[in-house]
């Protein structure tokens, strides 16, 4: 295998797919700089062989060895030297945190009387007919007896109620 320039050049080209035009400015090249490259009348950079080597290396490692013989990469810098200094001195635990005291929650407000719940259902109906409450408390018992002897609950009559409510708006 030949290892002029002009030959690996041309054959990088060949194993990456591209012209003349479209690897000169992957090198940072004019078109016409990389026809003197190809001719030997002007030589590359090392960057130029180093970027041309690593893009063909994945196709052809051979090749990429022969470009990075024109220009030899720098050896790698030694790794830096650590100077290990001495453990500090553990920190001292921490102190126990403060006692927090926190101060009881207020007792819970007792439950309405089911009378007064029961009067502001009957209310709120009778906000809506525009009735006076005392108008609606026998058709409400006679309703609520009804769905109670039916075993139903009031949510269940309230999900049944309103799918009316929807059909009729």
């Amino acid at each position: 295998m030949s290892t002029s320039i002009p030959y690996l050049f041309a054959r990088a080209r060949q194993l990456l797919a591209m012209n003349q035009k479209e690897l000169a400015p992957f090198l940072g090249t004019s078109e016409r700089t990389l026809q003197r490259f190809e001719a030997e009348r002007a030589r590359p950079s090392p960057e130029q062989f180093h970027k041309l080597a690593d893009a063909v290396r994945p196709h052809d490692a051979a090749i990429a060895d022969a470009l990075d013989r024109w220009a030899p990469r720098p050896p790698p810098p030694p790794p830096p030297v650590v100077v290990l200094a001495p453990e500090p001195e553990p920190p001292p635990p921490p102190a126990p945190p403060p006692e927090v005291v926190v101060a009881p929650l207020p007792p819970e407000p007792p439950p309405l009387p089911a009378h007064v719940l029961v009067d502001s259902v009957v209310c709120a109906a009778a906000e809506v007919m525009a009735v006076a409450p005392q108008t609606l408390r026998p058709l409400l018992l006679a309703a609520f007896a009804r769905a109670h002897e039916a075993r139903l609950t009031a949510a269940e009559v309230v999900a049944v109620l309103e799918l009316y409510k929807i059909t009729t708006l």
